[in-house]
């Protein structure tokens, strides 16, 4: 079988939950033997091409990557189009014509749309989708697109002028993702609540779910003692917007008590700099890494990792990394979606902010509690998460459909 893998960019360094999922879906699928070309921008961080808009690369799982430049241009010039901003920024500087030129000159037997934001490439497959010969249409999701960005819309602070654009870009963000459900032989979902919220809009569609697989560090061993700081922490990416209306929400309620209690509070990973050091002066009780190398020594010197989104759910691939890590897991209930613990034997969700705050002041010197559930949270991963599972799945959902 021969595929055409469209994304965002080049998915390495994988240091986002968005990265970590193109990058393990696209390797564990071509490691099942498909020939999969790839077509992205580079990655900006650590690019693996020449600069040019038409470099290649081929990576160590045989994935064949024709990428676009590193950089991309801005979101304003889509005002102007029917095109949301990030997919008026991806289709510029190399993939459109590299897309283009692949339909016009080769045969599929699959193309493969990892993400919304790839909705640009729509009408070139439109044109060139006809006969007996068209390939299938994937479309792999990474959320409920149009849920998620009308929430963010709605809850977004600042001037009027971008809270309307915001709006009208979420509305354009439906309106792809709509086309993309419409027009695909398959959509896959991360959770069954996504499958849920698609289905009531496209009754008929083939659904395959995918929660995440896991490729990270294991510490099977790690105990917590008393030698381990009184500390709660909270890792990830803090650059889309919603992120960081997720992370102001919560430090606005929690980082005071917290304080008061005398428990620390680490937030770990990249955003951009200016937002982390507005953060951190209003919030001086709080311990704002940013982005680090390594997360492990970070999961490893505190007692609890923290969950707490409240804009829109899904699988968070962070809850992984601190159940790999024997880190016990604490969060809000339905921003962990997708993870078979039972809660609060495994791990610690409740239904609200204020909740789950008195629920980790209660816990955090709990030792037995603490270890007790994350040996038993850690061996229920051991077998749950496993990439080569999903990209074996997603082959066989695209031979059988």
């Amino acid at each position: 079988m021969r595929c055409l893998w469209l994304t965002r960019k080049y998915p390495r360094p994988a240091n986002s939950g968005e990265l970590i999922y193109s990058d393990g879906l696209v390797s564990s699928f071509a490691e099942t033997g498909v020939e999969v070309t790839a077509i992205a921008h580079d990655n900006d961080e650590q690019p693996v091409g020449d600069g040019s808009p038409a470099s290649t690369y081929r990576d160590s799982h045989g994935v064949e990557w024709r990428l676009g430049t590193p950089t991309l241009g801005g979101r304003l010039g889509s005002l102007a189009t029917r095109l949301p901003g990030d997919t008026y920024r991806l289709r510029a500087g190399g993939p459109g014509a590299a897309v283009t030129r692949a339909l016009e000159s080769e045969p599929w037997d699959a193309v493969i749309v990892d993400h919304a934001a790839m909705g640009w490439v729509l009408p070139e497959l439109a044109r060139r989708r006809n006969g007996s010969g068209r390939p299938k249409l994937v479309y792999l999701s990474h959320n409920h697109e149009a849920k998620v960005r009308r929430e963010v819309a709605g809850q977004a602070r600042g001037p009027l002028p971008k809270r309307l654009a915001l709006r009208w870009d979420a509305e354009k963000y439906a309106r792809q993702e709509e086309a993309l459900c419409a027009g695909a032989d398959l959509v896959t979902a991360i959770t069954d609540y996504e499958v849920q919220a698609y289905r009531e809009q496209f009754p008929g569609q083939n659904y395959l779910v995918m929660t995440p697989g896991y490729r990270g560090p294991r510490h099977p061993g790690h105990v917590l003692t008393e030698a381990t700081p009184r500390r709660v922490v909270m890792s990830g990416s803090f650059e889309w917007i919603a992120k960081r209306l997720n992370l102001e929400s919560f430090l606005d309620e929690a980082a005071t008590t917290f304080a008061e209690a005398g428990i620390g509070l680490q937030i770990v990973g990249k955003t951009d700099e200016a937002f982390r050091q507005t953060i951190a002066a209003r919030h001086p009780s709080v311990d704002f890494v940013g982005k680090v190398p390594d997360v492990s020594p970070y999961l490893l010197q505190a007692r609890m990792g923290l969950i707490v989104e409240t804009l829109g759910g899904g699988f968070k691939l962070k809850a992984l990394d601190y159940l790999f890590h024997r880190l016990p897991l604490a969060g809000l209930r339905h921003a962990v979606e997708g993870l078979p613990h039972e809660s609060p034997g495994e791990v610690l969700l409740v239904g609200s902010m204020p909740e789950l705050i008195r629920e980790v002041i209660g816990a955090v010197d709990d030792l037995p509690r603490l270890n007790r559930m994350s040996e038993l949270s850690y061996r229920r991963c051991e077998a749950e998460f496993e990439w080569a599972d999903r990209g074996r799945r997603l082959r066989d959902a695209i031979e059988q459909g």
